[in-house]
């Protein structure tokens, strides 16, 4: 139930910045753009961080995934399925950091922009940057730990032949965020808003898979 409600709550994520905030005047492009942003911050700081506290709480929701996943997989690789799984739970409790850092500074540095002037508004912009370049390598950080769990439970599920789609799809998702780790700092590509939705498809189908795992495994014991 946490990966379908994860699953479902990076969904609706997406519909908040591109339905509801775009509504507002935010351009996703403003993110790396604190001249832009902050004003726009100032303005809108309830619905601004309302989009961290619904990424901190999809990010909460999947913490039980990595653990359940290892249960249904450590009979046919216990050591390759618990590492797997610390990555998974790292992953999630590192996600955490990057949404409570952006929903507690931005508010506060928004005000302060709007509110200085001359070099001290230039100060403030340096200081958002700074905030934002340490949310996106704690993001990062948690792609990396979160695509290591996804690909080594997706070799392992091809592998155990169990949900071979399934894990198919985690294989192209860990491939997909090491790509986005590899590219987004050096400022090669941003695939990083593709990354969401296929995130978004790998929770709601793990989520589907170990719930009916645990279905059949209720039904089995009660006959």
């Amino acid at each position: 139930m946490g990966a379908l409600l994860a699953g479902a709550l990076f969904l609706c994520s997406l519909v908040y910045v591109y339905g509801v905030l775009a509504q507002a005047g935010l351009d996703v492009e403003m993110f790396n753009d604190q001249a832009r942003l902050l004003p726009w911050v100032a303005e809108h700081a309830r619905a601004y961080t309302g989009l961290w506290w619904l990424t901190l709480l999809s990010t909460l929701a999947l913490l039980p995934a990595p653990v359940a996943l290892h249960d249904r997989l450590r009979s046919g690789a216990r050591g390759i399925s618990r590492v797997a799984a610390v990555a998974g739970v790292g992953g999630v409790i590192f996600g955490l950091a990057a949404p409570l850092v952006l929903a507690a500074a931005s508010p506060v540095l928004a005000q302060g922009y709007v509110e200085a002037s001359g070099q001290t508004r230039d100060a403030v912009q340096v200081m958002g940057r700074m905030i934002g370049d340490l949310a996106l390598h704690l993001r990062l950080g948690s792609d990396l730990l979160l695509g290591v769990w996804l690909g080594v439970s997706g070799g392992l599920l091809l592998r155990l032949q169990r949900n071979t789609r399934l894990g198919g799809w985690f294989l192209v998702t860990a491939v997909l965020t090491g790509t986005v780790i590899a590219t987004k700092p050096l400022g090669i590509a941003d695939l990083e808003p593709f990354l969401a939705p296929v995130l978004s498809l790998a929770y709601l189908g793990l989520g589907t898979v170990l719930l009916q795992h645990s279905r059949s495994s209720l039904s089995d014991h009660a006959g």
